[in-house]
């Protein structure tokens, strides 16, 4: 058992790596957010094809977008204070707080690690494929076209 106490950490020390770092778990992903009105969760419409999420929102209202594949089309969802959403591997999604007061969430992810992220985008070199693969790289974050390998900054 291991136990932290995380009322004094801030929204940025509050992240997978360093929560989870903290709590010695190896087997899921744990995110705390504080989003202003306008903010998301992350920087678009994107999949873990190896890793399912839940989102508890504390604190305000998430408005969630989903769909099925890159090009599908989107569903939208509010999620209200004291609920959940899970997301299956695979499924697109996206949130953000589309109202007027602050939204605070959990985020919680299993397995931890998720190598197997497409970000739902057209390749800008060839447009051939539908989504980018996410590749974390020692100079930062990258995308990857599955059709013709050219990569870009993410």
């Amino acid at each position: 058992m291991k136990q932290i106490d995380v009322s004094g950490l801030e929204t940025g020390e509050m992240n997978s790596a360093s929560v989870a770092d903290k709590l010695e778990a190896d087997d899921f992903a744990l995110n705390y957010y504080v989003l202003d009105p306008g903010e998301e969760f992350t920087g678009g419409l994107h999949a873990h094809l190896d890793q399912e999420e839940a989102f508890y929102i504390l604190e305000g209202e998430a408005t969630f977008e989903y769909a099925d594949g890159p090009t599908a089309d989107t569903e939208t969802t509010t999620v209200d204070e004291g609920a959940m959403v899970r997301f299956p591997p695979g499924e697109f999604q996206q949130g953000r707080n589309d109202s007027d007061e602050t939204v605070r969430a959990l985020a919680l992810g299993a397995p931890q690690e998720s190598s197997d992220i497409r970000v739902a985008a057209p390749c800008r070199a060839c447009g051939d494929s539908e989504y980018l693969a996410f590749v974390p790289t020692d100079e930062g974050p990258m995308m990857e076209c599955p059709e013709c390998g050219e990569s870009f900054e993410a």
